[in-house]
């Protein structure tokens, strides 16, 4: 009897064993599979989801694939918050660089692109100095810079945002270009003042030029040359100066451009055709397609191409080639049209872009002007810069591009 009872007991402590071991062995595999499932959350794998179950294990499986579900939304709301950004950011004409926390670029938008002209791809983990604006990041409140970068000369506003993404501090850097807004205010003041001028000088050249033609036809045969050849003077010089006055007129009351879908190879072509006195090749190595004012687009391009012909044919400089070439090529969705003259260079001053100033005999000092004011009403840049491979300069415009192949 007392056998049987030990026996009994021994069978019962067995089986007890066993099914304490075995809901131990099954409590470590769920835990194993609920960290399992953690770590995956962690790693940024929201697909993961626990099998539904009874009891204290199928709570614990619910409230993991509620968190899953939560932050599946989460990080889809980012995604597009994101994408969103992205396109804000895209759209502006700001220039914005992301500098994360070990101090190199960890993000930049098109107008950045455009500035350095690099690829955001080969601006990523390369520190701001490699680019020539490291200066930017030493600063607490905004600031100018004179940098002159491939982008443009400046001034530049530059303005310093702190911002934590991912748990880590990051730095925003935006640029803004202080040089159109000043030339806007340079011409509204400009265009002023040639207004005033046109209306006061038309009211007294006017005048002067009829009374001067009247005494020339009405003059005595007999008079004395010097009398003649006054008033002859009189009359061309108030004749020429109406004309002067006229022409920065015109360039006052330049119209806004009317947009249309332009291919720019056969504008190109067109208009160098129209330069007779020597040869201008035309160098196409990405054809563009852009949305412009023909009549204006050309209406630059022929003075740019006129001030090149007229550098190239400078009898003082011996030249390399003696021609002009136009080359058209697509950079970072940008159109950049290069006119190379062959000429003497550029003159050491800073008023190439002032209206009046030349440097050719019998210039009127418009046509540069005219070209910059049509570039930038296209949403464009103008810049001028020497040669590196021989005597002469190059215009440089950039365009934005609608297409390009």
């Amino acid at each position: 009897m007392n056998g049987t009872i030990v026996w009994f007991s021994l069978l019962l402590l067995g089986a007890f064993g066993l099914g304490y071991g075995t809901a131990w062995l099954r409590a470590i595999r769920d835990y194993r599979q609920l960290a399992a499932l953690l770590l995956g959350l962690r790693d940024g794998d929201f697909s993961l989801r626990a099998a539904k179950a009874r009891g204290a294990r199928g709570e614990s499986y619910a409230a993991f694939n509620a968190l899953a579900d939560e932050m599946t939304g989460n990080r889809r709301a980012g995604i597009e918050s994101d994408a969103l950004l992205g396109k804000l950011l895209a759209a502006l004409d700001l220039a914005i660089f992301v500098i994360g926390s070990r101090g190199t670029i960890v993000g930049a938008n098109q107008a950045a692109e455009a500035l350095l002209n690099t690829e955001i791809e080969k601006l990523i983990d390369t520190p701001p100095a490699a680019h020539g604006i490291g200066e930017w990041l030493n600063l607490t409140m905004p600031n100018q810079f004179e940098t002159t970068l491939p982008g443009g000369d400046g001034p530049w506003e530059v303005r310093r945002l702190q911002f934590r993404r991912a748990g880590r501090d990051h730095l925003m850097l935006v640029a803004s270009d202080l040089s159109r807004a000043l030339r806007s205010e340079e011409r509204r003041v400009w265009r002023g003042l040639i207004r005033v001028l046109s209306h006061e000088t038309g009211n007294s050249l006017g005048p002067i030029q009829a009374i001067a033609e009247t005494l020339l036809s009405t003059l005595d045969p007999s008079a004395p040359g010097h009398q003649r050849e006054g008033l002859a003077l009189i009359e061309r010089r108030a004749r020429g100066l109406a004309m002067f006055i006229r022409r920065y007129a015109d360039l006052a009351r330049l119209p806004p451009p009317i947009f249309e879908t332009v291919p720019l190879t056969p504008l190109i072509r067109r208009v160098a055709a129209l330069e007779s006195r020597l040869s201008v090749s035309v160098d196409v190595r990405q054809a563009a397609i852009l949305q412009a004012d023909p009549a204006q687009l050309e209406q630059a391009l022929i003075n740019l191409i006129r001030n090149a012909a007229d550098a190239t044919l400078d009898e003082s400089v011996i030249q390399c080639n003696g021609t002009v070439t136009i080359r058209l090529s697509v950079e970072l969705n940008k159109t950049i049209i290069d006119i190379i003259d062959d000429g003497p260079g550029l003159p050491k001053t800073e008023n190439l872009f002032v209206p009046g100033f030349t440097t050719k005999k019998g210039g009127s000092g418009i046509g540069l002007v005219l070209a910059r004011e049509v570039i930038e009403a296209h949403g464009g840049t103008l810049t001028l810069k020497v040669r590196s491979d021989c005597h002469g300069a190059i215009a440089r415009i950039y365009l934005p591009c609608l297409e390009y192949r």
